[in-house]
């Protein structure tokens, strides 16, 4: 006797017949599903970002050795941001970091240079957290609230 096909049992099938489809194979094309996972390209780019604030503040406190003091733990949250978003440690500053970026002469310039970065970099995030997974857009929204702060600690006219 040949068992009746019931709704339920066709949706089953029909969802184990769809699910097959979607499971990674393991071939050759599996590292191109992961490369297209939800939030991978945003979390690379949030990544070198940070890095290069890093060293943009790095840049600063070469230049300007009486505003070391005041940046550092700007610097350590944002060097700790980029272990937040997945990449690694960034090195102490090196004795060429004011090579990098262009630092201004006077040390208030110097700080709303910085503060504006901050906050573009903030304001970036917070426009790409909407489309960001649900775990990389709170990170992302958290991220951005702590540049918006930077920015008030930077300076109240330094960010505008």
């Amino acid at each position: 006797m040949i068992p009746k096909l019931t709704r339920r049992s066709a949706v089953a099938m029909a969802t184990v017949g769809v699910t097959a489809g979607c499971a990674p194979s393991g071939g050759k094309n599996a590292g191109a599903s992961l490369a297209k996972e939800p939030g991978t390209a945003t979390q690379a780019q949030a990544v070198r970002d940070s890095t290069a604030l890093v060293a943009r503040y790095d840049a600063v406190a070469a230049a300007h050795p009486s505003l070391a003091a005041r940046l550092a733990p700007l610097r350590a949250d944002t060097a700790r941001h980029v272990r937040a978003f997945g990449g690694s440690a960034p090195a102490a500053a090196s004795a060429d970091a004011t090579h990098a970026p262009d630092v201004p002469a006077s040390s208030s310039k110097a700080l709303a240079s910085l503060a504006t970065a901050e906050r573009q970099l903030a304001d970036r995030r917070a426009a790409a957290l909407l489309d960001a997974p649900a775990d990389l857009a709170r990170l992302l929204a958290s991220v951005a609230a702590c540049g918006a702060a930077h920015v008030v600690l930077l300076g109240s006219s330094a960010g505008k």
